[in-house]
């Protein structure tokens, strides 16, 4: 390199240290200013409850000192995960229901805020008013009533938990949801009350009174001594539920005794001299003294129950004990009555009514050349006087 170069590198890199000497003189130092409090916004000082599923955003909800403090970074965690977690960016996310504390801490000298969170399966709306539509009913002894079904909320998406309570208890009985159940003659005040406010209630004056008439059928099940026969393209159906389901199109069959019927899978046969019986159960022990049958039609007599060799009951199922034996179905052979009159049977307590019959009197009428195969019920009804 020659000499002038040498200087002209010389002249120009004096020039660059001289400008750059004189930006750095010129450069205001920043300064760290330590925070010394800080303070969580009203907004998430109380109520801060989600949904399951549902987010929350904590992130910058708080206030520093002093204002120009330098280190604002803010670091999250949940005192239960499990219920609400937080991400590094504040969000908060409900898990499963409960409550958990999320803590807001900033700076190098500890500050912390705590965030109470409830996490909730549905937000509550609590009602203003609770109507019934009746303010009084009688209630048969034994007998059950469902009061939600008579309940009005006010307004009308109001969700609150309701309270039932009973003023005698040992008269009417009320379970968590509502259902009545008359337990002795008497009267007693049933209310349905706000759990959030007990203050927004209804009240029900309850008679319990001796029951009367044809039982409710709701629930009720049956069971039979042999399978059903199902014929092929059947339009009336054969099916344990069509005695006690109130469906006039449909039909419970059992074969005779002797006989043969269905096709194919759905074909049963029954040895001669084989006893065939069919139980109704009532789901509860209740007073009967009478059964009544609704024949399938007026015109196929040949397929009714003329009698029964015994009417049995049970409470559990299993043991079994003679409530009447040889009763006749009155009228059965005569093809006007499709329904029978109330056949009167001694009163019992049962939950189990088993209808039993081997003797061919049961099946058989010698006035008809055919006596078909099978032995038919349309509905079947039992109930107290």
């Amino acid at each position: 390199m020659g000499k002038n170069k040498i200087l002209k590198f010389i002249a120009v890199f004096s020039l660059f240290s001289l400008l750059f000497a004189g930006c750095d003189k010129n450069l205001e130092k920043v300064q760290e200013v330590n925070v010394s409090a800080i303070t969580l916004n009203e907004a998430l000082k109380n109520d801060n409850t989600i949904l399951i599923g549902a987010t929350l955003d904590v992130s910058r909800q708080i206030s520093v000192s002093p204002e120009n403090a330098t280190d604002r970074a803010e670091n999250y965690t949940s005192s239960n995960p499990a219920v609400a977690t937080v991400s590094g960016l504040g969000i908060v996310r409900g898990v499963t229901e409960g409550s958990a504390t999320i803590t807001i801490a900033v700076g190098k000298g500890g500050h912390s805020v705590d965030v109470p969170v409830t996490v909730v399966s549905k937000i509550l709306k609590p009602a203003t008013e609770i109507r019934l539509l009746k303010t009084e009913l009688d209630l048969g002894l034994g007998g059950t009533y469902n009061l939600a079904d008579d309940l009005q909320l006010i307004p009308f998406d109001a969700n609150d938990d309701l309270v039932y309570t009973s003023s005698e208890p040992a008269v009417v009985a009320v379970n968590t949801v509502g259902r009545l159940e008359g337990l002795a003659r008497g009267t007693a005040t049933v209310s349905v009350a706000s759990k959030q406010n007990p203050s927004v209630k209804a009240t029900v004056t309850v008679h319990v009174v001796a029951f009367s008439g044809d039982y409710p059928r709701t629930g009720w099940t049956m069971t039979a001594s042999h399978a059903l026969m199902i014929a092929t393209g059947n339009p009336e159906g054969n099916s344990l539920a069509a005695a006690v389901d109130g469906d006039f199109a449909t039909n419970f069959c059992l074969v005779r005794p002797g006989k043969s019927s269905g096709s194919g899978a759905g074909l049963v046969s029954v040895p001669s001299g084989e006893a065939i019986h069919f139980t109704v159960d009532m789901k509860a022990a209740q007073d009967v003294d009478y059964f009544r049958i609704l024949h399938r039609n007026t015109t196929q007599v040949f397929i009714r129950w003329y009698a029964f060799d015994q009417i049995l009951g049970s409470n559990d199922g299993v043991n079994f004990e003679v409530i009447a034996s040889n009763v006749v179905v009155p009228d059965a052979a005569t093809g006007s009555p499709q329904e029978s009159v109330d056949i009167t049977i001694p009163k019992s307590k049962y939950r189990y009514i088993r209808f039993y019959a081997q003797k061919a009197q049961c099946f058989y009428q010698s006035s008809y050349t055919s006596q078909g195969n099978t032995v038919q019920i349309q509905e079947l009804y039992l109930g107290v006087k």
